[in-house]
């Protein structure tokens, strides 16, 4: 029984919103240079993660709903992104309360063609979080930081209003986790390789929605995008 709660308490800290997969979109960008986009993504996602010590924690649920602000750097070539949100996060019927998270990310088109264009996306997301969690019935402090990243590359086509997109996709999670009566662990995911695939369609001449689904070896998610270029 110790044991069990042990874990369910690990599961709680290390359940925060860096990680779980989120939304990633194309990976080519049609943003002229200067262009402002604005936009938000929701994504649900399930994901095994390890602690130091051989501790598998499996099935950390996480949904997660970003505010996402990107600008063109060069015609159809480049863009950067800032993203923010909140998520929450379940484990065995226990959910947790949103918490804060940011991160930053590129889009860069490799190869251009008439409606089959070619590029990598990723994206950083950081979070910190000082708090107190229940482990075997003792209200513990912990320190929790935790890096998440995510790389994808593949084509983009966009027939006409239509959009679909797809390719190999990269995972890292690393952090670590600190509280008196677990010590210092650090956190990682158990797998990395994997890949998505995603569509959508352009509803007026800036408005376009998009979803997809992510999959690795020990996480999957599914999500979706609006989003509106100025």
């Amino acid at each position: 029984m110790k044991h069990v709660a042990l874990t369910i308490g690990l599961s709680l800290l290390v359940a925060s919103p860096a990680l779980g997969l989120t939304y990633l979109g194309t990976p080519t960008t049609n943003m002229k240079a200067g262009q402002v986009a604005g936009g938000a993504s929701y994504a649900d996602s399930r994901q095994d993660v390890e602690l130091e010590g051989g501790i598998d924690i499996e099935d950390v649920d996480e949904e997660s709903t970003l505010g996402r602000l990107a600008i063109g750097i060069f015609d159809e070539r480049m863009e950067i992104f800032g993203l923010f949100g909140a998520a929450e996060l379940g484990k065995d019927d226990i959910e947790t309360d949103e918490d804060f998270f940011f991160g930053f990310g590129t889009r860069i088109t490799t190869n251009l063609g008439d409606d089959l264009d070619w590029g990598i996306v990723g994206q950083f997301t950081w979070f910190n979080n000082e708090d107190d969690a229940d482990i075997n019935g003792v209200l513990t402090p912990y320190d929790l930081n935790v890096i998440d990243v995510q790389v994808a590359f593949g084509p983009c086509w966009r027939p006409g209003p239509f959009i679909a997109y797809g390719g190999p996709m990269f995972q890292w999670i690393t952090g670590d986790v600190e509280s008196p009566i677990l010590g210092k662990r650090d956190v990682n995911a158990e797998s990395l390789f994997g890949g998505y695939v995603g569509g959508g369609i352009e509803l007026a001449e800036h408005l376009s929605v998009t979803g997809e689904v992510q999959a690795t070896p020990d996480a999957h998610a599914w999500a979706v995008s609006v989003q509106w270029r100025f």
